[in-house]
This record gives C-alpha cells, structure tokens and sequence, in this order.
C-alpha cells in the first residue's frame, strides 16, 4: 500500500467522520427545536416509578439523538435540585436504550437515497418560509450528510479488505479486552458513540468487521461515552458528580454481564437479525453485518436496562459512597440556583429553568417593594441604605436571568420557544421596574419625608391599609403566576384594575380629608402620600404586565 493511497484513505475517513458528526448536529439541532414544549411534557412525566423514568430517558434521547446530552442535562438537574439522584438512574439506564434509534437508522443502506435527501434537505432548509418545515429540512440534510459520512467511510476502508494487517488486526479486536478498551478510548476522544457505530457499521459493510469483534467495540463505547458525563459535573456539587458516576456503574455492569460471553451472543444475535443466505463469504459478511451491529447494541442496551433496573437503590447508594455529598454552604439569595448551563443545550428546558429562577427573582422584588413602601412611611436613613443594598443583591439575579436567556436565544429553537423567551424578558423586565419604584422613587420619597419632617403614620388607616395590602398582594399572586401559569388567574388579576382605581381614589379623598392642608407640613404630608398613592398605583400596572406576559408562557 503506497503512501499516497494511505493519504487518500485517512482523507476519506476523517472527512467521511466529519460529515457525520456534522449531519448528527444537524439532525440535533433540528430534533431540539421540534420537540419544544414536548420535551419538557416527557420530564415533566417523571415520577418515582422506574419504569416511567426509564421511558422517559429513552423518549428524551431519541428526541435529542444524544445519550450524552441527556446525561448531561441529568447532570445539571441534579445540580441545580430539580431531581434526585435516584430519578436519575433510571433516566439515565432509558437514555442507553434512547441512543440505539441512532445506530438502527444508520445501520440501513440508503446509499441510492442519500442524494436526494441532501438536494430536499438544503431546499427545504435553506428556502422554506414556514420554520416547521425549515426544520424538517435540516433534519433532512443532516440525515443524508450522516449517511453521505458513512459512505465516504466505507471508500476509506474498501482497500483494506485485501490488507492482511488490518484483518489481523480486526481479528484481534474479538478479544474482548482490546476491544473494549479500543472502543472506550475512541468514543471518549470523539465524544460521541454514534461516530464509534458509524465506523462499526461502516467496517462491517466493507465485510472488514467480525460481530464479535464490533459487540466488543460496541461495550467499550458505551463506557467511553460516560465521559462526557463525568466532565460534565467537574466543579458541581458531589451530587452532579454521583449522576456521572451512576452512568459509568450502570455501562461497566452491563459490559461485565456480557464480556465474557461474546462469542453466544453473537449467535444469538445473527439468529434475531435478517439474513443472506444466498450469499457467501465477504459479500454475505457485508450484506449482514450492519443489521447485526445495531441490533446487538439494541439488545444490549434493552438487556442492561433490564436486569440493572431492579438494582437503582443500591447503584445510587454506590455512587453516593464513591462521591459523597458533603455539606454546602447556602446559597446567597441573589446567587442562580436554576440556570445551569447544560440546559442550554435544550432550549425548551432552559426556558423553564429561567422561569424557575425567574419566580425566586420576583419573589425577592415582592419582599423589596413591601420593605420599600414601609420605609417610606416611617422607615429612617439605615432602613434607606439597607433598602438599596438588598436591591443591589437583587439586581444582580435580574442580570443573571437576563443574560441566561441571551445565550438561551443563541441555540436552535422554535418560534414558539422564541415567544415564551420574549415573554420571560418582558417578565423580568417588569419586575426590574417594580424595583426601580422601590430603589428610586420611594427612596426619593423617604429622604423628602425626612428631610421636611413630614409625618405620614398618622394618615394611615384601614382605607389606605387596604389600598396598600391590595397592591403588594397583587404583586404578590403575579409572582405566583410564573412559577405555575395559569390563564384564569392571570386574567383575573388583569381584569382586577377597576377595583384598583376605585381604591386608590378612596385612598385619596380619605388622606385629603385627615391632612386637612391647614399649613405648609399638611401640605407635604398630602403631597408625600399622593406621590406613594401613584407609585403603588405603578407597581400594580406593572403586576398587571406580568400577568399579561404569563399568559403567553
């Protein structure tokens, strides 16, 4: 074999792996879009039964066509306390099961099609007006530049079938050791065990490839790919660190139950797949062995999750030994506990994690304005300063949540989660201006009231006790609506302004009558109590305004 054919041949495959790794993003990007809001319904459906996890990890996989991802996402989950470690395990056992969808398609032959998947695909992607089917054909394109890959991969190694040192080596690859550990050396270094199948599938359709060695490649993937995982969690709480592990207890344990019996399964596996009998030799090998491959990974993964399923307890009990939680520190109020960033990855789900952290945002500028419209009253300059410094906390978490959403904007997504993150930003946006009412305008109000040394409490009473109760309690019941939409309730507190104004006239005529305006000091008071009486008049609009935007989440 000369070097320039070995240049050739290392240029196709590389470039044949390229291509696939690319229509696999492709494929990716367009899956997540798709699957928006559904993504979120299929978590959204996980409860302590087992076996609803474990479908729902295989569900979540094959929509996003990555294990790793939805690994990673487990990973963030936990991290951020939106799931146990226990739920985890069987999602994560599901996501093995999730991930031979991949390997069965690429397993067909669709060299005839490929190119008219690729010309429909780029058509569809690049002029179609509707995004649905923008999408469809990225999904498209990215299908055939998959299947464009593979077939590039199989020129590379065409050669090689008359080159004895490859046959020999691929023989060696039968031990189950070398396969193994090939396998999960290379799945690691490309991150991906789909690339590792293709080249599988590939080899095996140039007749290069014996089942047993592939079944070996196969198990040493399926350790490789914990990786990624286990990456993923490095500077986590432990408890991120113990899903990374789950995932690689879970992969080894299903490699020890079949290692040593490569050989049976093998033949179990070549009587449950289709056959050629009508060929022989290195073309019967070819016309086999792809089919053959993805179905022992199918199996395989079917098998593990299976018998492993019974064992969730104990292998998260395990991890919890080899990782062990230790005591952390409370998070400050302004610091993120729902924006983990391998979210992001699924915009659909960073969205409800915005939403989430979003909550905890308006709850703390509930609390501020409260405080605010207190110190205003009969607060002092300590309160002031206190006051702005509990704002400046919260600003910081506003900041954060804005900034989440930027970069959630950044990744592939529907128009519809393109709405839901507009109307998040409206959200916190509505909530930034209720906390400039408390940092600005009643801070400006307190500082008027002391410096003339107005005095307001004896203008209070029921009547503006109950104006005042009324608006923070409608800030209040806003807040409440982002952590659980509900349409209903938001249109009540919208329709709710009318009753608002009436109060807030009373309010009026009853601070008019007490102030009496007898003398310059009766005049600040009313004016003072008329300036609060707007600016609460200005945090119930804008609890309005996040009402509103609920209603499109």
């Amino acid at each position: 074999m000369g070097e320039l054919n070995l240049i050739h041949m290392s240029g196709l495959l590389v470039g044949g792996l390229a291509l696939f790794l690319f229509g696999l993003q492709l494929m990716t990007d367009g899956l997540k879009a798709m699957a928006g809001a559904r993504l979120q319904d299929v978590l959204g459906r996980l409860s302590a039964n087992r076996f609803r996890g474990l479908l729902a990890g295989a569900a979540v996989t094959a929509l996003l066509n990555s294990s790793t991802i939805t690994t990673v996402l487990m990973v963030g989950f936990v991290s951020a306390g939106l799931m146990t470690l226990a739920q985890t395990v069987p999602m994560i056992m599901g996501a093995n099961i999730g991930s031979t969808f991949t390997a069965q398609l690429i397993a067909f032959d669709m060299s005839v099609l490929t190119p008219f998947m690729l010309a429909l695909g780029f058509l569809a992607h690049a002029f179609a007006r509707r995004e649905q089917l923008r999408r469809l054909g990225g999904i498209l394109l990215g299908f055939g530049l998959l299947f464009l890959g593979i077939q590039f991969m199989g020129d590379a190694t065409r050669p090689l079938r008359t080159f004895q040192p490859f046959i020999d080596a691929m023989q060696e690859m039968r031990s189950p050791l070398v396969g193994v550990a090939v396998g999960a050396i290379f799945t690691a270094v490309v991150q991906s065990s789909a690339a590792t199948l293709a080249i599988i599938i590939a080899l095996g359709a140039q007749g290069l490839m014996p089942l047993e060695s592939g079944i070996a490649l196969i198990l040493g993937a399926n350790v490789g790919t914990c990786g990624t995982a286990l990456l993923a969690a490095i500077g986590k709480p432990p408890e991120a660190l113990q899903v990374g592990i789950v995932h690689l207890l879970f992969n080894v344990f299903g490699v020890l139950l079949l290692v040593f019996i490569i050989p049976q399964y093998a033949d179990f596996v070549r009587h449950i797949s289709p056959s050629a009998p009508e060929l022989s030799g290195v073309a019967r090998l070819a016309a086999e062995t792809p089919r053959q491959v993805a179905n022992a990974h199918t199996v395989f993964s079917v098998a593990s999750a299976l018998a492993l399923i019974w064992f969730t307890g104990p292998l998260a009990r395990l991890a919890q030994i080899l990782a062990p939680s230790r005591p952390q520190p409370p998070k400050p109020d302004f610091s993120p506990i729902y924006l983990d960033e391998e979210a992001l990855l699924a915009p659909s789900l960073a969205i409800e994690r915005a939403r989430l952290e979003l909550a905890r945002y308006g709850g703390q500028v509930a609390a501020l304005a409260r405080r605010g419209g207190t110190v205003a009253v009969e607060g002092g300059l300590d309160d002031i300063a206190a006051l702005l410094e509990r704002d400046k906390d919260a600003e910081r978490l506003g900041a954060a949540i804005l900034s989440y959403l930027g970069r959630a904007t950044q990744e592939e997504h529907s128009e519809r989660d393109a709405e839901r993150m507009l109307d998040l930003a409206q959200i916190a946006a509505s909530l930034d201006a209720v906390s400039d009412v408390a940092r600005t305008n009643l801070v400006s109000a307190t500082k008027r009231r002391l410096e003339g040394g107005a005095d307001l409490v004896h203008l209070r009473d029921e009547t503006t006790s109950r104006f005042a109760e009324t608006v923070f309690a409608g800030l209040d019941e806003a807040v409440a609506l982002i952590a659980e939409p509900d349409e209903e309730r938001a249109e009540r507190l919208i329709e709710a302004k009318a009753k608002l104004d009436d109060l807030a006239a009373a309010t009026r005529r009853d601070v008019l009558q007490k102030a009496r305006l007898n003398d310059e000091a009766d005049v600040l008071n009313f004016r003072l109590a008329n300036e609060l009486i707007e600016q609460l008049k200005e945090i119930s609009r804008l609890s309005r305004a996040v009402a509103r935007f609920v209603k499109g989440l």
